[in-house]
């Protein structure tokens, strides 16, 4: 008999997968069943359909099966709710159909079933069960989650966190300006970005921020870069330029900084100036894939070569990547 049913759901399952747990559903009432009541606790092949719709009342409702015995109710749909989410979640075969209503609102078609899983004995059904398991796991495929090995590195973040940002023969706040240059290419990808070289004041260039966005002909960003912590006491004369603007202008305004107070983020946010620090930037780069932290190291690889036109700082700064990101691409200009 267990070969029967096997062979009866395997014919069936070529054609809807659903009916395998419909099957499993069947198995677990009758064994629920066999607690209470000795009539389904042996093999019995002569038990049908019928014999078992009589035995036992039934639920008024006709979209699923569920029947009483001793003031008990045992229903098919929560014991399929049960065999979707192990088969999904549990053994990863997310290909098992996910509407329970679909196939135990149909149970009526599977009669034949329902009587194999009555006909068994207690040791029958749970051989049976395992042999259904075992076919589902082995026709359903299998997905699980791709790993990458090694896992792709965090480069950009490493430098926020890592790089020493001071260096005897390189400008002051270079490598803070370099990054946040690199920062505002991966954030704006969209728009052409005007820079300086560090010690040189926007003022002179015709600028606004240390890096400016630009759509077509429209200021769109301004980002003024402080390596330093910003309070209530520095924050006019660290900023002040950056505040008349916002306050004037429809351009997105941004100060990255190393930290500020909170009395110095309330008056900047009250004049609509956009404040990033170090640790909230240090969130935000939880959130970015190794692509676009590529992107921004890129950026700032730019900015020491072509903008601040030091090979030194590069160079320094490709060193630092060779030891945590070594197939990196920049690598290939770094000199030996």
């Amino acid at each position: 008999m267990i070969e029967q049913l096997i062979a009866a759901e395997q014919s069936e399952f070529v054609s809807s997968k659903g009916t395998l747990g419909l099957a499993i559903d069947f198995l677990m009432i009758a064994e629920q069943l066999s607690q209470t009541d000795e009539w389904v606790s042996g093999f019995d092949p002569d038990v049908g359909a019928d014999d078992i719709l009589s035995r036992y009342d039934q639920a008024s409702v006709k979209s699923t099966l569920t029947i009483t015995h001793d003031g008990e109710k045992y229903a098919i749909r929560p014991v399929q709710n049960a065999v979707i989410d192990l088969f999904r979640e549990d053994l990863k075969r997310t290909n098992f159909p996910s509407s329970p209503g679909h196939h135990t609102g149909e149970w009526e078609r599977y009669t034949d079933l329902l009587a194999m899983a009555f006909q068994l004995s207690r040791d029958g059904r749970y051989i049976a069960t395992q042999r259904l398991f075992d076919y589902g796991l082995e026709q359903l495929e299998r997905k699980d989650i791709t790993q990458r090995e090694p896992p792709f590195p965090s480069p950009f973040e490493a430098v926020l966190h890592e790089y020493d940002r001071s260096h005897p023969d390189e400008e002051g706040g270079l490598t803070y300006q370099a990054w946040a240059y690199g920062y505002v290419t991966a954030m704006w990808p969209h728009l052409s970005l005007e820079a300086s070289k560090v010690r040189t004041g926007s003022s002179r260039q015709n600028r606004y921020g240390d890096i400016d966005g630009y759509q077509g002909p429209d200021l769109v960003l301004s980002v003024e870069v402080k390596d330093r912590a910003i309070d209530g006491q520095n924050v006019e004369s660290e900023l002040g330029s950056m505040m008349e603007l916002a306050e004037n202008a429809t351009t997105i305004v941004v100060a990255i900084c190393r930290s500020a107070s909170d009395d110095a983020i309330t008056e900047l946010r009250e004049a609509d100036v956009n404040v990033l620090t170090d640790e909230q930037l240090a969130q935000r780069l939880q959130l970015w894939d190794y692509h676009k932290q590529n992107r921004a190291l890129q950026g700032m690889a730019h900015y020491l070569t072509n903008i601040e036109e030091d090979p030194g700082a590069l160079q320094r700064l490709l060193r630092f990547i060779e030891e945590i990101d070594p197939n990196n691409t920049a690598l290939a200009h770094l000199v030996k």
